[in-house]
């Protein structure tokens, strides 16, 4: 593969393998911190004051659901503000909540955990779609821009499993909190260092002129948060309590005025017309169903292993490590496919990996060898995940007008984590 020159505002070869590190990390943690509570959370969950085996999910449904919403506005912010500043703070705010996370060891209530974890996700969701256009800022279209966005996507699989590999660590051997709190260290650091490596060619406000629509905002958060908590607390308090059907109907007539403040805005975080778009509606829908399947796959297989199987977190840790190894190879495979194959064939491989994994994993029995379905599940998932992300995006910068492609691509993210946060709630 022929690689166009290096970017003029990275110095030398080193200067460029120190930046694209640094991006790559916020994907890499923003899925460790999913790995690091996930795996070992039949030891985090009592210790926290979790006694309810039904009320697990919430950790993690707590987590992916702020990541998801607030993606829609953080990509704005760093238009608005400077992509590298949004960074430096995604990283700030990740560090403090790790701490904060941590702290419930202490606090041992699980309310203060699962408002933690919804807090520690405000990190991710600042730093994802701010690491991505600082990769499309700095890479013009080529061979070059489309090896480090496939390094960049490769590095979700891996972030779980090195979550999942510390976290283990410390709650197995040591103290399960140093899990959160070396993420936080390392999120300083990062912070620290990415003020340092970021270019400043690459730093300015893209729309210096451009305002926030906070009554959007403020509307459309509030929906999307009851409603997930609706879905979530439903099945655990029954369906029968006044208050969780009334913040269901409550969030309901959020989101209606969510859309007619949309309708009204003069800059929207999310422009009606986007819904007018051909395939926009029929690709969100896919990305949706697909992600929420995942989210109950990937919790359900690693409590089957420990609770059913009997297994360790490290062990677990170790089962589900080749991820790292599938997740390479779809990114890479992806990478070579992005331009040549149309992108809803794409979307439909990837939902068949999806349903594949899912299905293995609903019929494996409880004594079983780990290599008959654990193993080929775990080559399979990763296919759905790397490749449905690009092909989403292949269709929606294809159809999409210029002026509505970041929008676009910022509403496919949150669908991937809100969606997670929602399937869990209804399984």
């Amino acid at each position: 593969m022929h690689f166009e020159e290096r970017p003029a505002c990275l110095r030398n070869f080193a200067h460029e393998i120190l930046y694209v590190s640094v991006i790559s990390c916020a994907q890499l943690l923003c899925q460790a911190a999913l790995g690091n509570v996930l795996v070992p959370l039949l030891i985090i969950g009592p210790s926290v004051g979790i006694n309810d085996p039904s009320k697990l999910p919430w950790t993690l449904a707590a987590y992916s659901l702020t990541v998801g919403i607030f993606i829609m506005v953080t990509g704005r912010l760093g238009d608005v503000y400077g992509h590298k500043l949004l960074l430096i703070i995604g990283f700030g705010i990740f560090s403090i909540f790790s701490i904060l996370t941590g702290m419930g060891v202490y606090v041992k209530n699980d309310i203060y955990f699962d408002i933690m974890r919804a807090c520690q996700g405000i990190g991710p969701a600042t730093l994802l779609p701010n690491a991505v256009a600082l990769l499309a800022r700095t890479y013009p279209n080529g061979n070059r821009k489309s090896f480090v966005f496939a390094m960049f996507g490769a590095t979700a699989p891996s972030g779980f499993v090195v979550g999942a590999v510390f976290g283990s660590i410390f709650a197995q051997l040591s103290w399960w909190p140093w899990g959160q709190w070396a993420l936080a260290i390392f999120c300083a650091f990062l912070a620290v260092l990415a003020y340092f490596v970021i270019p400043i060619e690459v730093s300015s406000s893209v729309h210096p002129t451009g305002k926030i629509d906070i009554p959007g905002v403020i509307v459309g958060l509030s929906g999307l948060v009851l409603f997930i908590y609706c879905w979530n607390e439903g099945p655990v308090v029954g369906w029968d309590k006044p208050y969780v059907y009334v913040l269901l109907i409550v969030s309901v007539l959020l989101i209606g005025i969510f859309l007619l403040i949309e309708w009204k805005a003069k800059e929207p975080i999310m422009p009606l017309s986007i819904w007018t778009v051909k395939a926009f509606p029929g690709v969100l829908a896919c990305i949706a169903l697909g992600w929420s399947s995942f989210g109950v796959f990937i919790y359900y297989m690693i409590e089957f292993i420990e609770v059913i199987r009997g297994a360790s977190p490290l062990l677990t840790t170790a089962m589900v490590s080749p991820v790292i190894f599938s997740g390479l190879a779809a990114t890479l495979t992806v990478s070579q496919l992005y331009h040549r194959v149309p992108g809803h064939f794409l979307l439909t491989a990837a939902m068949f990996c999806f349903c594949i994994a899912n299905i293995l994993i609903a019929t494996m029995p409880p004594h079983q060898t780990y290599w008959a379905q654990v193993f080929v599940a775990t080559l399979i998932a990763p296919f759905g995940m790397d490749i449905s992300f690009p092909a989403a995006s292949l269709i929606v910068s294809n159809s999409m007008p210029m002026n509505q492609q970041g929008v676009a691509a910022s509403m496919v993210n949150t669908a991937i984590n809100w969606s997670i946060s929602l399937g869990l709630g209804i399984a």
